[in-house]
Formats: C-alpha cells, structure tokens, sequence
C-alpha cells in the first residue's frame, strides 16, 4: 500500500508544470523583438521657401531669374493689338490687357478709363478700312528693359513701370483715314509677361516720332 502511494506521488509531481509569473518591468523574448522592429522617428522639416521670380537680381544669395522672352513675344502682342484695331474690335483689344492694365499717363485709373476710351475711337472710325494694311514695322519697333531706362539716350521710365515689365514705342505707319486722324504717331507700351506670353499693362499714344 505504502509503494503505491508513493507511486502516485510520484506521477502527479511529474505531470505539474509550474505557473508563469509576470514580472513588472520585464520584457519576454517576444516583446523585445517586437520593440526593436518599430523604427526610430524622423524629424520633417518643412520645405524652404523659394524666392520670388524676378528678371534680373544682384549677384549675392540665392536668387530665380525668370527666363527672358524673346523679340518674337514682343511681335506677337503687337500683332495682336494691330490686329485688333484692325477688326475693330473692342473685345480683341481688352484681350491683350492685364487685370490692372490702365492707360500708360494714369495707369491707377485702370482698365475702365482705357477701354471707354477705346469704344469712343471704335465708334468714331472705321478702323476695319484699315485691314491689311501694314500698321506696324516690327524693325522699328524699340523695346526697353526697367533698368535700361532714365538714361541720357533713352526715354524717361514711367512713374509706375514694375521692373518685371518691358516698356515698348512702335511708330504707326498708317495714322489716318483720309482726313481722320485714327492714331497717334506712336504706340506705347508697358509690357508684363504672364503665363509664358506678354500682355499690356498699360496703353498710350503720343505724337512724333
């Protein structure tokens, strides 16, 4: 009787497996894997702010220079201006302008003055009999740059011309209808780049050449 007690005793102590403790602090094996597979943080810095596009900027710091346009984006607004007169259109005619576009003496007045002033002219003159005809020589059309202006050789630079902006004088070579006097002499413009074209900020006319 005594052996098979101890027998028993024996079985049961073999088939216990002894409880598992949780120690505050403690990590299992698999915990710490999982803690060294998270990735560190990263710190995101915000983008740097670029400069504003200008023409031109002096030679110091980090500056972006707006590709020039060439002579061909010059013509080509000013063979949408004669283009223009010459269908008379007023609508052509306020195409060509900018949003703060004005007449070139007064340009804080804005579009309004300048586009009145338009549809007076086009009421007053045929200026559709002047279709085909050859308004403006591309060749002697002169252009200047912001600073290129104010010099002794050169004309005076506008109060309000931007630096961005290419002031332009284009002789007219037809002026009048018969006995109306239709232009001026020359055509003044101040010119702002938008959009990979030019477009007028301001418009004027003036006598001689």
């Amino acid at each position: 009787m005594l052996l098979v007690c101890l027998a028993c005793l024996s079985v049961g102590c073999g088939a216990a497996q002894p409880a598992a403790v949780d120690v505050p602090g403690l990590a299992t094996s698999s915990s710490s894997e999982a803690l060294l597979r998270r990735p560190d943080a990263v710190v995101v810095e915000p983008p740097a702010a670029m400069p504003t596009v200008t023409a031109r900027a002096p030679a110091r710091g980090v500056v972006a220079l707006r590709e020039p346009l060439a002579g061909d984006a010059v013509q080509a607004v000013m063979q949408q201006v004669t283009d223009a007169w010459q269908q008379g259109s007023l609508e052509a005619l306020v195409g060509v302008l900018t949003s703060d576009a004005g007449p070139i003496e007064a340009r804080g007045r804005g579009r309004g003055p300048l586009i009145e002033s338009w549809r007076q002219r086009l009421h007053a003159h045929e200026y559709t009999r002047l279709a085909g005809l050859d308004l403006i020589r591309p060749e002697r059309v002169e252009r200047w740059t912001w600073d290129e202006l104010g010099a002794s050789d050169g004309p005076a630079r506008p109060a309000d011309m931007r630096p961005d902006e290419l002031y332009v004088r284009a002789p007219v070579e037809v002026t009048h209808l018969g006995n109306e006097k239709v232009f001026e002499d020359v055509i003044v413009l101040l010119l702002r780049p938008e959009d990979g074209r030019y477009k007028v900020s301001a418009y004027g006319e003036v006598e001689g050449r």
